[in-house]
């Protein structure tokens, strides 16, 4: 495990008791740009991870954060805590998207500004995701993708929309659905994303 992930653990008591086999499984999806989770084609949404305060809130309204008894790998708080672990992990620094995107550090803050590129807060700098990148370039049409997109969305949620497959992304050509990243490589439609990305909740 990274130095990267023990200090999201450390963060949060919930977060040491997360398997590591659950943390490895997401990051080594996000590292190839799957979705986070084998069954994620199905459209679930991953719920955000809770700080203490939430936790606190929900027990003393009598709701248990306890995880359930099939075990750490069916519970969806551990879940969810291994999967932004390794969200955060794999997603770059502004200076390594920088340097990856061959641009001034500048230039990735001001397309952060204006929502060209989707970043996530964490420990005083933005993180951005891998989903969004390919061979060196930003994925064509995603300015106008992220720029759709509700602002206060969960980036867990960001990063499986945009990974997993779509039913209303369908080519004749291809089997099955392609996610929202799959058909922007391809240059289908971009209006098509959007149009799904405004109706995301």
């Amino acid at each position: 495990m990274s130095q990267e992930a023990r200090k999201v653990i450390r963060a949060g008591s919930a977060a040491a008791a997360v398997p590591t086999q659950l943390y490895e499984e997401a990051r080594r999806r996000l590292l190839v740009n799957e979705p986070m989770r084998g069954d994620a084609g199905q459209g679930a949404s991953t719920a955000a991870a809770l700080t203490m305060g939430e936790m606190d809130a929900l027990e003393s309204v009598g709701l248990s954060t306890a995880p359930w008894t099939v075990g750490p790998k069916g519970d969806p708080l551990m879940r969810s805590i291994a999967d932004y672990m390794a969200l955060l992990e794999t997603s770059l620094t502004t200076a390594e998207a920088a340097r990856y995107l061959k641009v001034d550090v500048s230039r990735i803050r001001q397309r952060l500004r204006e929502r060209s590129l989707f970043g996530i807060d964490y420990d005083g700098e933005r993180r951005l995701p891998r989903f969004q990148f390919e061979r060196k370039q930003v994925l064509p049409g995603l300015r106008d993708v992220i720029s759709a997109l509700p602002e206060a969305l969960n980036p867990l949620d960001v990063a499986e929309w945009f990974l997993s497959p779509n039913p209303d992304l369908e080519l004749e050509k291809f089997d099955a659905p392609l996610s929202p990243r799959e058909w922007l490589l391809k240059g289908e439609s971009v209006d098509a994303v959007v149009m799904l990305a405004k109706g995301f909740e």
